[in-house]
């Protein structure tokens, strides 16, 4: 427990040295849109192959158990 409060004591005094003169880092917007797209198409596809899937066993016949 105090080597955890210990750490973060450190990590903070030694985030507070780095300052922010540093230069911000780019972030590839463009990347994480189109990630985003991608997995936005596959969730759509999830979902509408689900929807078939409930409409299709709605119509199927059931097996009667004895």
């Amino acid at each position: 427990m105090k080597f955890t409060s210990l750490l973060i004591l450190i990590l903070g005094v030694f985030s507070l040295f780095i300052g922010a003169s540093d230069a911000r880092p780019k972030i590839p917007i463009n990347a994480i849109r189109k990630g985003a797209r991608a997995v936005g198409k596959g969730l759509r596809m999830i979902n509408y192959a689900s929807t078939a899937h409930d409409i299709a066993s709605m119509f199927h016949k059931k097996k009667r158990k004895h």
